[in-house]
């Protein structure tokens, strides 16, 4: 059974079309993706919220403030790598039943 980060990192990957550039770290203490470079820590379900559904700078900036992200490493460098994602989403991937109920789970 994958860890928590894994089931992240693929559904991040279905909902934007793309691998997220950055590792990600999740409240168990799982990780995944790329090595090197900065780690989004996510220390909370309710951060994954704000992650889908207000994907760019105001979702994170509310799990930031909020206690519930955070970034190991270079900052600027995670924000460069994670620009690239949020400005360039598609939102073709978010309309597959699969998709949808992963997303829906997600939900309040």
């Amino acid at each position: 059974m994958p860890h928590t980060a894994e089931r992240l990192a693929d559904l991040s990957e279905q909902v934007l079309g793309r691998t997220l550039p950055i590792r990600i770290r999740a409240w168990d203490g799982s990780e995944a993706g790329p090595p090197d470079g900065p780690v989004l820590v996510i220390r909370d379900r309710r951060a994954l919220r704000r992650l889908m559904f207000k994907p760019g700078e105001l979702g994170f900036a509310r799990g930031w403030v909020a206690g519930e992200l955070d970034i190991d490493g270079d900052l600027y460098e995670a924000l460069d790598r994670l620009s690239g994602v949020a400005l360039h989403r598609d939102d073709a991937p978010r309309r597959r039943p699969s998709v949808r109920a992963a997303l829906d789970a997600l939900r309040p």
